[in-house]
């Protein structure tokens, strides 16, 4: 039985996801281990720069361009993946764990009957089916998950969760014209686009938290200066974001952002289970706090008890001299 792959690739402002080229990376080594197919659905209007990209990671490329799916609906983004599901019959369907994923992947296994696995960061066959890693309780306890016989779930995975593997694949284009007919029942007035962000703080590779030991919204200035020499994000606890110091686009946690960067530094960060539900899967975690017995130490690799204010200075310092020596 062939164990074929699909993909649903992610884009943004012309260029593809980061999460998206992960996953068809590693999408392709399961499917070569298993001499099945990697399809690559893109969903979307005008999108043909982003089906050249993706040729080079996939074996058929399945484009669905039409101008009802300009801009992102729930209900024509997932009509047109179930209906790419329900054709190609795939044994997987993958997806990333993105603010869109989390709106659209839920929604497509509701309409499949079929089960979802969110937020898992690895994958591999387990005599001959699937066995997904998935953290829970914040990453205190690492699952192993399987799925029933003929179940095709739908699996999202944490960005930074795999390497992107350079791919000289020419996958075939395979362009698709669905029926796609938007609910009746709301319609989209306007979309208004924040301030445009350096690094996408899912896909950063380093990324710099403050909380409430930051004190106030102007001391956000030093971390916005170490994120820059490190080409990272400033990130943000609830807390932050609840007093208004930071943008709900900067937070990260349970009801924030999940993210996985290389490197994860919390200042003044306490560490309570509902922020490291969603950092905890970062390579190497740092943790900056006058109290010794903050929770966040419990996770973190490294870790400096003292005055975040003493130590940041020192901090940016320091980065920049290692980057004149470079």
């Amino acid at each position: 039985m062939p164990n074929d792959i699909l993909v649903i690739v992610e884009y943004k402002d012309g260029g593809v996801r980061k999460v998206s080229l992960e996953l068809l990376s590693r999408a392709k080594e399961m499917t070569s281990e298993s001499s099945s197919t990697l399809y690559a659905g893109i969903i979307g209007y005008d999108v043909k720069g982003i089906v050249e990209t993706v040729q080079a990671f996939a074996d058929k490329v399945i484009s669905v361009d039409s101008a009802v799916l300009k801009d992102y609906r729930w209900d024509t983004y997932v009509s047109a993946a179930e209906q790419l599901v329900r054709k190609f019959n795939p044994s997987m369907i993958f997806g990333g764990s993105t603010v869109t994923g989390k709106d659209l992947f839920p929604r497509l296994a509701a309409r499949l009957k079929t089960a979802i696995i969110s937020d898992a960061v690895g994958i591999e066959w387990d005599n001959g089916g699937p066995r997904i890693r998935k953290p829970l309780y914040g990453g205190k306890i690492i699952s192993w998950l399987t799925c029933k016989e003929g179940v095709v779930p739908v699996i999202t995975f944490r960005p930074n969760s795999f390497a992107i593997t350079n791919r000289s694949l020419n996958g075939e284009v395979i362009e698709e014209s669905l029926e796609i007919v938007p609910d009746s029942r709301f319609s989209t007035l306007n979309i208004e686009r924040g301030g445009m962000q350096k690094v996408d703080l899912q896909e950063s590779d380093f990324i710099i938290c403050g909380g409430r030991g930051m004190k106030g919204p102007e001391n956000f200035q030093i971390l916005e200066e170490i994120a820059d020499i490190m080409k990272g994000r400033v990130a943000a606890s609830r807390a932050v974001v609840d007093s208004k110091w930071r943008d709900y686009d900067d937070q990260v946690g349970k009801s924030g952002k999940t993210v996985s960067p290389k490197v994860y530094v919390g200042c003044g960060v306490s560490g309570a289970l509902h922020h490291t539900m969603g950092m905890d899967t970062s390579k190497v975690i740092v943790a900056v706090n006058s109290d010794p017995n903050a929770p966040i130490f419990s996770y973190a690799d490294y870790g400096v008890v003292g005055d975040l204010f003493e130590i940041l200075p020192v901090l940016r310092d320091e980065l920049i001299k290692a980057k004149k020596e470079i």
